[in-house]
């Protein structure tokens, strides 16, 4: 942690704010500790028996005779608990690979003292407008969370204690017990408060996890575009200082290059448990709204709505990002290496050669984090969500 804290207090400042809110699921990524780290397994056991209960809940509602409409807001809840289970499994074994990926980033950040003064400007821009959107999301996620779990439990308390009627003891989502807890007040809210706060924490591992992986490709665009400027500075030099450069440059130029690759070592796993969850959870939840116009499917639109920004985002830094090294070709074609020496030409030919081939942020073999991707997956989703609400109007 001490490495961390010696980097300027910017590049800090979005890290730690996303890692404070990982840390409620007690994965402590820039923190080496042995009992911090049993708390995370323990944490996955909890979010395991959540799980396990809540598909229970849906089995149970199956034999019951509910059709796909009546269970998906559930099977949709029970699908994201697994989820946030897989992830945290994901983010416990590469929590070494990301925390060096963040300090090697870290070595690579320039503080305004060795920037020109307009990328001082782009420099700020890019740090405060992401920490900016990404405390609000943090805002906007608490207050849905919270008004999709409290009323019912607010409503159900005060129509029984304080009104004296008589109200069924439901949870915010169907689940199975090992106890009965229907009959009694007090546990029935022991219990919903217990499920809440593990949903609530579910919610910022499925959330934030990707925001942290945007946070490492918003800040190794940005270190592609200080390079860009410094490629166009470079050949603004006498001979002899732009040869020298232009080879430091060449050298930084693949440390960024193997820092994306590191990225995708780091968040290609998990990147690739989102998508692999998300067309089945958004097509449930859509389901749930398309069918039943209510605020109840409301409110599963808005978490269907969550789902897809969180991805969209990640797929859009991630097209950004390999935009950014494509467009250096570009910047150092238009300075004046054609002024320059043999070897500057030479230089320059390099770096024009490897920005060439664009880099992506990969997933799997067969999947990178683009807008590409992101197209695809909602064609698939939205073929998904069409056939099954023609099958059931059938």
């Amino acid at each position: 942690m001490t490495e961390f804290t010696n980097f300027e207090p910017m590049f800090q400042e979005t890290y730690k704010f996303i890692l404070d809110r990982i840390k409620s699921n007690q994965i402590y990524i820039m923190d080496d500790n042995f009992w911090w780290g049993c708390l995370s397994w323990v944490k996955l056991v909890v979010n395991i028996l959540a799980a396990t209960s809540h598909t229970f809940g849906v089995v149970e509602r199956i034999g019951q005779g509910a059709d796909l409409v009546q269970i998906s807001t559930d099977l949709s809840a029970a699908l994201v608990m697994w989820q946030g289970s897989f992830l945290l499994i994901q983010l416990r074994l590469n929590r070494k690979l990301i925390k060096n990926l963040i300090l090697r980033m870290g070595s690579k950040w320039r503080t305004d003292d060795q920037l020109r003064p307009h990328m001082i400007a782009v420099k700020h821009e890019y740090v405060t407008t992401f920490f900016k959107w990404t405390k609000v999301f943090f805002r906007s996620l608490n207050f849905y969370v919270f008004l999709y779990l409290a009323p019912r439990v607010i409503y159900t308390v005060v129509k029984h204690l304080i009104l004296k009627e008589s109200v069924p003891f439901v949870t915010a989502f169907y689940m199975v017990m090992p106890f009965r807890f229907d009959d009694n007040i007090f546990l029935y809210t022991l219990v919903y408060l217990a499920d809440s706060l593990i949903l609530y924490h579910i919610g910022y591992i499925v959330t934030f996890d990707l925001l942290l992986m945007n946070a490492a490709m918003n800040y190794l665009r940005l270190l592609f575009v200080i390079l860009q400027d410094d490629l166009q500075h470079s050949l603004d030099e006498d001979v002899d200082n732009s040869e020298e450069k232009l080879k430091k440059l060449i050298q930084h130029h693949q440390n960024l290059v193997q820092l994306m690759v590191d990225l995708g070592n780091a968040f290609g796993a998990t990147f690739l448990i989102h998508l692999a969850f998300f067309s089945a959870t958004i097509c449930f939840f859509g389901i749930a709204a398309r069918i039943h116009c209510s605020p109840e499917s409301i409110k599963n639109l808005c978490a269907g709505l969550i789902i897809l920004f969180c991805i969209y985002t990640c797929c859009y830094y991630g097209q950004n990002l390999t935009d950014a090294n494509l467009h250096i070709a570009q910047k150092i074609y238009e300075g004046k290496w054609y002024l320059k020496s043999q070897e500057c030409k030479k230089c320059v030919l390099i770096i024009i050669i490897r920005s060439q081939k664009a880099q992506y942020i990969k997933s799997t073999s067969f999947a990178h984090v683009s807008l590409e991707t992101f197209t695809k997956i909602l064609n698939t989703t939205w073929s998904f969500l069409s056939l099954i609400t023609s099958v059931y109007d059938a």
